[in-house]
């Protein structure tokens, strides 16, 4: 319009104003966008420490058809051509939610293969397998903040970083955790951090002193009863060998329920620890002679206490063999 007033802009000033990017977003911006899905997912791997695609896309975006009333009625065909649909659309979803979580800062992913990097280019087959994701410090602070984590018990990224070294345990010892999630406690409404709760690495200790010291790869307490939770990859020794004169720094199942039973017997154990629960998880046991061996060393150890060790292959063997004792004792 003539004689209106147009705005010059100032030297290095641009007509269209940069918009803030994901990466740059405040952190309140961050926790005002996140889910009941996000959360669940970023508490989930904070207690795993990292987690691959497909099992985000299984316990996160996937609905699974078959627990439709009318699947069964649908013919073999048209079920598995359901089931491919459904995973695929599963995928593209997990994929987009996980790239907005990885722009805002709180995910960081990995998907190399360093073999394969190490050959020669003409002999590789591929460079990229499966994507695994972990915690940024961003996300990392984020869910200690949700679910009040003590300032003590919080995590460092570099001790995060230096477990990727033990991914596949770690994998492992998570799988257990999300087995007693969603196939066996959320099933019955046990809520998180009310009725159980799950502690990767904790120490326990069996007097004041702090000299009496046992690690399990996690504890888990469900209700007012705590379990010690072990996995075991058959890779110690269940008995201390004879031929050896130090016996007491042998590596070997026998050795571990010997610490065991000192810290959790010792006079300034608290109850609950010392009727807590050791729970050996063999997932690779093919035959059951490691997990008999494993039971004959807890006779051994703890004489006619051993009805705290209980010994499986999943940790539903395991809670089935407490429950199961429960009721004879309660008989």
């Amino acid at each position: 319009m003539k004689g209106s007033l147009e705005h010059v802009p100032a030297s290095g000033e641009s007509k269209k104003k940069k918009g803030r990017t994901s990466s740059e977003a405040s952190f309140g911006a961050v926790v005002d966008r996140l889910s009941s899905r996000d959360w669940r997912f970023l508490i989930d791997l904070y207690i795993c420490r990292c987690m691959p695609m497909s099992a985000i896309v299984h316990h996160y975006f996937w609905n699974n058809p078959a627990e439709d009333p009318g699947y069964a009625a649908i013919p073999k065909g048209e079920q598995e051509e359901l089931d491919s649909k459904n995973l695929k659309t599963a995928k593209i979803r997990a994929q987009r939610n996980l790239r907005d979580l990885y722009a805002k800062g709180v995910l960081e992913k990995s998907n190399a293969l360093p073999d394969e990097l190490d050959k020669a280019p003409k002999l590789r087959e591929r460079v990229r397998g499966e994507t695994w994701y972990y915690l940024t410090t961003r996300g990392l602070r984020l869910v200690e903040i949700k679910i009040g984590v003590l300032e003590e018990s919080k995590l460092s990224k570099l001790e995060l970083d230096m477990e990727r070294a033990k991914k596949e345990h770690f994998w492992e010892l998570a799988k257990v955790y999300l087995e007693i999630k969603y196939n066996q406690l959320e099933q019955i409404g046990a809520k998180q951090f009310v009725d159980w709760d799950w502690h990767p690495s904790l120490s326990i200790f069996g007097n004041k002193d702090l000299n009496i010291e046992v690690r399990p790869d996690a504890v888990f307490r469900l209700d007012e009863q705590v379990f010690f939770i072990e996995l075991d990859r058959s890779t110690e020794p269940v008995q201390r060998s004879p031929f050896v004169s130090a016996k007491d720094h042998q590596v070997s199942i026998e050795n571990k329920l010997q610490r065991y039973k000192a810290a959790m017997h010792h006079k300034d154990a608290p109850i609950i620890q010392k009727n807590g629960i050791i729970a050996f998880i063999v997932p690779e046991a093919i035959y059951d002679a490691r997990l008999n061996n494993i039971r004959a060393a807890a006779k051994t150890v703890f004489k006619g206490l051993d009805t705290q060790v209980f010994v499986g292959r999943t940790i539903g063997d395991v809670l089935s063999q407490r429950f199961a004792a429960a009721g004879r004792k309660d008989g």
